[in-house]
């Protein structure tokens, strides 16, 4: 049975680099960036249009529609869409030939439904002062500017995911585990993940 990972998480708590490691680990295909990378090619979107819509909602005063790109079928939509529908595809593809590991873009949802496949979706959390500090350590930023970006990265991964899914993000009934990245450290997250990974 193929077995799928599906990772959701707070900024700042340190869930990409934990998911990476988890996959190293296991011996999973790791997607985050690489969906993006896919879409860009895969699309014939300029980079920096789909830069600007990557894990965003469309504003829709704000936003054009495009007619350009390598397939007809987006044409009329507004980058935000495309970019998930692209994605969207990619992440079906890569589940359909190997084990993988997909970080954020609705992974979750786009996959809860395919029963024939072993899907689990985890969400990293941690307390605000934690994530406020490692983003201060990670990006070089004093407590103000780091809790700016903190506070608006979540709003804007809780905006992608209520609109392409139609769920509250981050919800703990939602999601099969749900992990305090400040009160766990990383090897027992890693450890307790490949324990999921080998239930099946």
């Amino acid at each position: 049975m193929r077995k799928i990972i599906c990772i959701g998480r707070q900024f700042g708590s340190g869930g990409h680099w934990i998911a990476k490691k988890f996959a190293e680990q296991a011996g999973m295909e790791y997607f985050d960036k690489k969906l993006f990378e896919h879409a860009v090619e895969a699309s014939g979107i300029t980079r920096n249009i789909l830069e600007l819509a990557d894990e965003r909602t469309a504003n829709p005063l704000l936003q054009p529609i495009y007619y350009e790109g390598n397939s007809k079928k987006y044409y009329g939509k507004n980058a935000n869409d495309i970019l998930f529908e692209v994605q969207k595809e990619q992440i079906l593809k890569e589940a359909e030939t190997k084990d993988c590991v997909f970080v954020g873009r609705c992974a979750d949802n786009i996959l809860k439904k395919y029963t024939e496949y072993f899907v689990k979706s985890v969400f990293f959390t941690a307390p605000m002062e934690y994530r406020i500090q490692k983003t201060m350590e990670n990006d070089g930023l004093n407590e103000k500017e780091a809790s700016v970006r903190v506070r608006k990265m979540d709003k804007k991964r809780s905006a992608y995911y209520n609109y392409y899914t139609g769920r509250d993000w981050g919800k703990p009934s939602d999601y099969n585990y749900c992990m305090n990245t400040a009160e766990n450290s990383e090897k027992e997250i890693i450890d307790l993940l490949l324990h999921i990974y080998e239930q099946q």
